[in-house]
């Protein structure tokens, strides 16, 4: 019988000592504050945000971007994840200029993460090249001159990881480079979430979520934090036999993956048996709560599944293109929008997504004119899974057991 999973978190405000019980899995405890904090949406999108935070103590952080458009709650998300964790192990930036990241020595990004928002300076030069490679390699250096004593001298700037990132953007698409260092979370541009949103606005929804209780998720992050992670993934080699090939981004994506199951493990540690040099050894448990974060995202990232969003559009396009043969009037942005019932921006978004993936393309593109919507060289069809469900991993595991 498994060991029911208590957490000691250390001493709160008043001197006492605290401890959680939360069952066998942190995430669903954490998914439960979650929505008393006041949350509305999906969840899974701030505990994957939560669990991806603890990873700063990896030699490799993950490092996630949360793509939608203004008001789709993106930041929501971000701001309701960062309540859960001590402020201590990221560092918060509202805004950066092109340089201001690699001039930034009195800040300290060792084993932290840097939370961007909108990350509109950084988009282009060399703010892009330093962050990559504060991401990639876990440091950046930049050699530059500055003024003294009447002349100029030579000076060396140096920021230390590991760092991980956490941002959000309202962007369609990232530049590949930055784009395969992270996980990309689409933000679902749902209209039920939106009439949820409206109505909890008009009653004035409340959080019932106590400053002690957010202070106990905090102590258990820096507790869990202070210890060093030796977490063994014995079905690792499962796992990748059974990943695509296909794709080069799947080499960056999995080590994300394998970060996510290790963290995993290691806030578990207490329900996780161990292996004789005390490594705590992974389960599939671990895999199933990193695989119903990240599996249809990692999906997307690598197009082998279409965002529902986007698929909405197509499928509208190839609906509207049978009427259209007979009416002979082109397929606009305007008539899709009519046709969803969903703003303009909204579908103009979503359709400049499916043209970028080839499954639409526009035969009269330029500004200021009308467009004329045409299925692409891609045709839709289902969705498929990069990740493999956890029952193909158990089954294997049988077998060579």
């Amino acid at each position: 019988m498994r060991r029911i999973l208590i957490l000691a978190v250390r001493k709160l405000s008043n001197g006492k000592t605290k401890l959680i019980r939360t069952g066998t899995n942190i995430l669903n405890t954490l998914s439960k504050d979650i929505d008393a904090s006041g949350f509305i949406g999906d969840p899974s999108i701030p505990q994957l945000v939560w669990l991806a935070l603890h990873s700063c103590i990896l030699d490799k952080p993950v490092s996630l971007v949360l793509q939608g458009p203004s008001g789709s709650g993106k930041s929501f998300a971000l701001e309701t994840a960062l309540k859960f964790v001590p402020t201590s192990n990221y560092v918060l930036l509202h805004g950066v200029s092109e340089k201001a990241l690699i001039y930034s020595d009195d800040l300290d990004f060792s084993h932290k993460h840097i939370v961007l928002q909108e990350a509109a300076g950084m988009a282009e030069g060399n703010g892009r090249t330093f962050l990559r490679q504060l991401l990639s390699e876990g440091e950046a250096k930049y050699r530059t001159v500055e003024s003294s004593d009447g002349g100029l001298n030579a000076k060396e700037l140096h920021i230390v990881g590991p760092t991980g990132l956490m941002m959000t953007t309202t962007a369609n698409s990232l530049h590949p480079e930055d784009a395969s260092r992270m996980i990309s979370i689409g933000i679902r541009e749902d209209q039920d979430h939106m009439a949820k949103v409206l109505m909890a606005q008009a009653l004035g929804s409340k959080s019932s979520l106590t400053d002690e209780r957010i202070q106990e998720w905090r102590l258990f992050s820096e507790e869990a934090l202070s210890k060093p992670v030796n977490v063994i993934i014995p079905f690792g080699g499962s796992l990748a036999s059974k990943l695509p090939t296909s794709h080069f981004r799947i080499a960056r994506d999995f080590p994300h993956v394998l970060s996510l199951i290790r963290t995993c493990a290691h806030l578990h540690r207490c329900n996780r048996d161990r292996a004789e040099n005390g490594e705590v050894i992974a389960t599939l448990a671990d895999y199933e709560i990193v695989h119903n974060l990240v599996a249809r995202p990692l999906s997307e990232g690598l197009e082998s599944a279409v965002p529902a969003n986007v698929r909405e559009i197509i499928e509208a396009v190839r609906d509207l293109k049978k009427e259209a043969r007979r009416s002979g009037d082109p397929i606009s942005q305007r008539t899709l929008s009519g046709y969803l019932g969903r703003d303009g921006s909204v579908v103009s978004r979503n359709v400049a997504k499916a043209i970028e993936l080839g499954y639409l393309k526009d035969n009269n593109p330029g500004q200021g004119r009308q467009s004329d919507l045409k299925l692409g060289e891609l045709t839709l069809g289902d969705d498929k899974k990069v990740l493999p469900d956890v029952k193909d991993i158990a089954r294997e595991e049988l077998v060579i057991g």
